[in-house]
């Protein structure tokens, strides 16, 4: 500390202001390199809040001593890096988020004096918000509106109306036909009375969705164009997993173009036999039988007739009479088939396969006709595979490929990159204004030459020596120079290095 209160001494005002600005800038440095190193990383946990939630979800954080934040305007929750679980596990505790809808719970608290209206209101809209909160869970909705026009009972049937419903939907860009039916579906399920061609599903745009024939906007256009991509890309990557496994990477690359039939028709066919099918016979046998004897007439009618009337049919003669009639209704031998034909028929099929000059060209034929029969090319239907032999461009080094994954790490973090710039930056500040110090100081004079020094040069007058008393017998010069030997020799033994500086600068000079 002696020394360091010498040095400072020494130093002009310059100087001075020189270190202790120097100081604080590495203090300030190293204050922002506390702060951004000890400022906690947020994760994002949820986005397009409603204000109504995001206030009820920091009251849950609040209460579970989850660290968070609000970003965007109040619309998103961002969370301590690590405690994403405990966080959702304290929302999901509370029912949040409940994406600004009103559910059933509408009926927790209830009032004496509510009128039927008011329950038919409050029964509706509690359903309304419970099919748009089961909606949004859906993956690709970001979030959902449901209207309902639910009839009142009527004591007839024709005099009342139908239910319908209205879904508007927000982010369903990504959303495919299936999903837009299911959603459908799931609508009219949960309505009593909901009829599913009664549902109108649009999304933001007001493209209209629901009710079509596949369940997308712009008549089908869309899922034809994404089932045919679909297919010809699951088409494609089998080949080409193929031709990997055979020449290795960088070889070959195969390309396959589908054209598909998404239209679903049904087909209904009536056929009838040649040959009628019995459905009901009849039998009916009549037998008639007589061995001619006589017996004494009956009372009645036929006994009091004369004998002329009958004489033809009397006598000694037999009989035995026998009919039989059968009849046989028949039906009509009628066959009636319906079937509903899926979308999705192969109409066409186009490959292209390209080739390394380093395949051989009798290789490129075999795996040629490999590839056609694992796609399924059909000749007959117009199926096409064309093949190429090119020069591959060359891979990429791996050098360039890991210093180019370098680079993206580093800007990927971009507070990490913050925290290394700041580093160098102050280190840069530090030595620069200590260089600048020094070598100011080595053009400056170390310390003022001391008086001592001065008097061993000068001589002393006769008069001054004699102005002392009793300096008689004592050679005053010879007693003054010892005087000085043993203050310089106290000097260089307690101070060597300012003695070497000065003596240093004497010889310079």
């Amino acid at each position: 500390m002696g020394r360091f209160r010498d040095v400072w001494r020494n130093l002009d005002a310059r100087g001075q202001l020189t270190i202790v600005g120097s100081g604080l800038a590495v203090l300030v440095v190293l204050f922002f390199l506390y702060r951004v190193a000890s400022s906690p990383s947020y994760a994002t946990l949820a986005t397009g809040l409603d204000p109504a939630d995001a206030s009820e979800m920091t009251k849950a954080l609040d209460s579970a001593g989850v660290s968070y934040r609000l970003a965007s305007g109040g619309t998103e929750l961002d969370v301590v890096k690590g405690q994403e679980s405990q966080a959702r596990v304290a929302l999901a505790g509370n029912g949040l988020p409940k994406g600004g809808h009103t559910g059933f719970e509408l009926f927790d608290k209830q009032s004496l004096g509510v009128t039927d209206f008011q329950q038919r209101i409050n029964f509706q809209r509690a359903l309304e918000g419970e099919v748009a909160r089961t909606i949004e869970q859906i993956d690709g909705i970001r979030g959902a509106q449901v209207q309902l026009v639910l009839p009142q009972d009527q004591l007839f049937l024709d005099q009342g109306s139908q239910a319908s419903a209205a879904v508007l939907l927000t982010g369903a860009a990504a959303v495919d036909g299936s999903t837009v039916r299911g959603i459908a579906h799931l609508v009219a399920s949960s309505v009593e009375g909901l009829d599913v061609q009664r549902v109108t599903i649009t999304d933001e745009n007001g493209t209209l969705l629901w009710p079509t024939a596949d369940g997308a906007g712009a008549g089908g256009i869309a899922s034809k164009l994404e089932a045919e991509q679909q297919y010809s890309a699951q088409l494609s990557a089998l080949a080409n997993a193929m031709l990997v496994q055979t020449l290795g990477a960088g070889k070959a690359d195969a390309r396959v173009h589908a054209t598909l039939n998404v239209d679903q028709t049904t087909l209904a066919k009536v056929s009838y036999a040649k040959k009628g099918v019995p459905l009901e016979t009849k039998t009916e046998e009549e037998t008639l039988t007589s061995d001619g004897s006589s017996a004494a007439a009956a009372a009645g009618t036929s006994s009091n007739v004369p004998s002329y009337a009958t004489s033809g049919t009397s006598g000694g003669g037999t009989s035995d009479y026998k009919r039989t009639n059968a009849e046989t209704t028949y039906g009509v031998d009628k066959t009636v088939e319906k079937t509903v034909i899926a979308p999705g028929a192969v109409e066409r099929l186009d490959v292209a396969v390209l080739f390394d000059k380093s395949v051989p060209a009798d290789q490129v034929v075999d795996l040629r006709n490999a590839v056609g029969a694992l796609v399924g090319l059909d000749a007959n239907r117009g199926d096409t595979i064309s093949t190429a032999t090119l020069q591959f461009a060359a891979p990429p080094k791996e050098e360039t490929a890991a210093a180019a994954s370098g680079v993206g790490a580093l800007m990927a973090n971009p507070i990490g990159l913050l925290k290394y710039v700041a580093i160098a930056l102050g280190a840069g500040l530090f030595l620069f204004f200590m260089r600048r110090s020094l070598r100011r100081r080595e053009s400056e004079e170390f310390a003022a030459e001391p008086t001592w020094l001065r008097q061993i040069e000068g001589a002393v007058p006769i008069a001054e020596l004699n102005a002392g008393p009793a300096r008689a017998a004592v050679d005053p010069a010879k007693e003054k120079r010892d005087q000085v030997k043993e203050q310089v020799e106290d000097i260089v033994k307690k101070e060597p290095e300012k003695v070497a500086v000065q003596v240093g600068q004497w010889l310079r000079e």
